[in-house]
């Protein structure tokens, strides 16, 4: 089985959110099980090479698209048996200094650069041929979705030794619309600019293409990949899914416990396992004071760290605050950065209740690991969640989350109201002020029962949702014969 894993971002090296992460993990997880695993991802000027050495392929392509030609040039290198290979263009890619967006906008030739991505890595895939068949194309939101499409259209793919096509939705809010003007530059046949391919109230639809034309679709959680089927959370594209719901799969995405994990990570000011619980104890010490909190090891203290937007709940978060921390019991720390409005607003929190909420605009990978292993409590109320990771990390860190039932959400946390013995969080499904407040409240009072509330924490603490368990049932998807 050989893999050929098709991205627009690959941790540590470039990465704007968790798609990135999954890139950065599963291959290495796969690996041991596959003969080998290949990732193609474009070159981008900010990519960090760390300290391994890129080396510059003979393979080299001019791609047509509209009336320019791009030329193309291809970098490899090997990540703990990866093979890495960046697509170049200096001009669709390494000039720019973001990876979509500029100055919050996206950049107006984004169909151009990913048709090219798409297109080339193709045309490498078509040249190391030479030496080797995949037999496995794993693309990964709209970026890629061209894929299956153009291995359906090529006639290097006979239909004899076209390799399996999956495709991975991370956030189906995220489709990759564009001017059907531009329709043109896909370079596939007049008929699929049709509202049963890719047409799509008047647009390009590019995540249509991986949702008609991959032999197989995944998505990350199970409960997510049940969500999208409905109108609701369909964004537009339930009936595609539902019509396709016996080639989905919902898997959730694991975590990289060699990274979050508060027994070696080296950002904490203590280190503490679910056996021994006295460096939290440091960790919230350390926390309080850094937020310039009294130091209260009787306050719940909550936390959150999230990009500010509407997805994640913020405003719910806003409505209730001032309800909690009447209760003089509770404290309140954030890091994140979004919506400006979202951001004044927990600012003018902060000022008003200075001696229980500490807020931080910004983002810092230490600090995030810092508020998860000192907080008691995760607030998590997306009104949906693909999958979610700060759920899963809270878990590990021994911080309690309290979330909304949506999702990975509701795959990872199980709900103490309801399941006592097995409980490691508090899950509301009704996203509302009330229910949202409730949850909380009812994590301070079990917070209060010290002994139960050990018991909670270290039950949350031996949950296992590492890589490995994603990885086998990705394996499965491979194995399958299309319909």
């Amino acid at each position: 089985m050989r893999v050929a894993m098709f991205a627009s971002e690959m941790d540590p090296y470039v990465k704007t959110g968790g798609l990135a992460d999954v890139i950065g993990s599963l291959p290495k997880e796969l690996l041991p099980y596959v003969d080998n695993v290949d990732v193609f991802i474009p070159y981008y000027r900010n990519i960090k090479r760390s300290n391994i050495p890129l080396e510059q392929t003979d393979i080299n392509f001019s791609q047509k698209i509209g009336s320019k030609h791009y030329k193309g040039k291809v970098y490899r290198m090997e990540d703990s048996g990866i093979s890495v290979y960046l697509i170049d263009n200096y001009h669709l890619f390494r000039k720019r200094s973001d990876v979509y967006v500029r100055h919050g906008k996206d950049y107006p030739d984004n169909l151009e650069r990913f048709v090219f991505f798409c297109k080339g890595a193709l045309r490498v895939v078509e040249q190391l041929s030479v030496n080797q068949n995949y037999n496995i194309f794993h693309c990964h939101d709209w970026q890629t979705a061209l894929i299956p499409l153009y291995t359906k259209l090529s006639d290097f793919f006979q239909a004899e030794k076209r390799p399996l096509t999956v495709y991975t939705i991370h956030n189906l809010a995220y489709q990759g619309k564009f001017p059907r003007s531009k329709f043109p530059l896909l370079q596939i046949p007049r008929k699929y600019l049709e509202p049963k391919y890719l047409e799509s109230w008047g647009k390009i639809n590019l995540m249509k293409a991986g949702l008609l034309f991959a032999d197989e679709l995944t998505t990350v959680s199970p409960t997510y990949a049940q969500e999208i089927q409905t109108k609701e959370l369909g964004v537009g594209l339930h009936e595609i899914l539902a019509s396709r719901q016996k080639n989905l799969t919902g898997i959730l995405n694991g975590v990289d416990y060699s990274i979050w994990n508060p027994k070696y990570s080296s950002h904490l000011s203590a280190n503490y396992s679910s056996d021994d619980l006295s460096g939290k104890r440091i960790c919230k010490k350390f926390l309080q004071k850094y937020y310039h909190l009294p130091v209260k090891p009787d306050a719940l203290l909550t936390g959150i760290v999230s990009r500010l937007a509407w997805q994640k709940g913020m405003d719910l978060v806003l409505s209730v605050l001032p309800d909690l921390l009447s209760t003089g019991k509770i404290q309140f720390v954030l890091l994140g950065t979004g919506d400006s409005k979202l951001e004044e607003d927990f600012l003018a929190l902060e000022r008003q209740y200075p001696k229980q909420v500490g807020i931080k605009i910004g983002f810092g990978e230490a600090l995030a690991h810092q508020i998860e292993a000192g907080i008691d409590v995760f607030l998590m109320p997306s009104r949906y969640e693909p999958c979610g990771l700060n759920d899963k990390y809270s878990l590990k860190y021994g911080s309690v989350p309290v979330v909304y039932c949506t999702g990975g959400l509701a795959d990872s946390v199980i709900d103490y109201q309801t399941h006592p013995n097995d409980g490691t969080g508090f899950v509301f499904c009704q996203f509302n002020p009330d229910s949202f407040k409730k949850a909380v409240l009812n994590a301070l009072k079990i917070f209060q029962v010290k002994s139960e509330w050990v018991k909670l924490i270290q039950r949350g603490m031996q949950q296992d949702f590492s890589w490995s368990k994603s990885a086998e049932q990705y394996l499965q998807v491979y194995k399958r014969k299309s319909n």
